[in-house]
């Protein structure tokens, strides 16, 4: 008899997804999350006034959806990085602080950039939602394909 992981692993691997694993909820998973998170903190980001009143259900109302959806980018962005092949061969505190310095720069750039962007945008909401989701999918397209550059130019050391 299957169990209830194994069904939904023969679900998510039958649409081209990753099975449950713990590997593959950290470093496939988590980063899917986090790139979610970021394309709702660019739109929120150009138009905060989308999310004034809306209410989440696993936010509790303390939390502001910026630190919550930062909160999700950073450690997606972070386990991304902690997972490529660029970083293999670094040790465990490298990669710690690689990851760190490369997620940081890479989401607080970004916000600082859509704050930018958001002065110069017309007081248009649909130019701003567009404007923001376009921001957040173009820095992730560049982000990704740097990321694979940087893994494929890697020389693998023999030990």
């Amino acid at each position: 008899m299957a169990t209830l992981v194994d069904k939904v692993n023969m679900v998510l691997t039958s649409s081209g997804m990753r099975p449950i694993t713990r590997d593959n909820l950290l470093y496939y998973y988590a980063p899917i999350k986090g790139s979610l998170s970021y394309g709702v903190l660019s739109v929120q980001m150009f138009n905060p006034e989308l999310f004034e009143n809306f209410k989440f259900l696993v936010i509790p109302q303390y939390i502001s959806l910026t630190n919550a959806c930062l909160v999700n980018t950073i450690s997606g962005t972070g386990l991304y990085l902690y997972s490529s092949r660029h970083l293999a061969q670094a040790t465990p505190k490298e990669k710690f602080i690689y990851c760190t310095f490369g997620t940081v720069m890479f989401n607080l750039g970004s916000m600082l950039l859509w704050a930018l962007g958001r002065t110069v945008a017309p007081e248009n909401t649909v130019v701003r939602t567009m404007m923001g989701a376009a921001g957040a999918v173009g820095a992730l397209y560049i982000g990704k394909n740097y990321v694979a550059y940087l893994d494929a130019h890697v020389r693998t050391v023999k030990a």
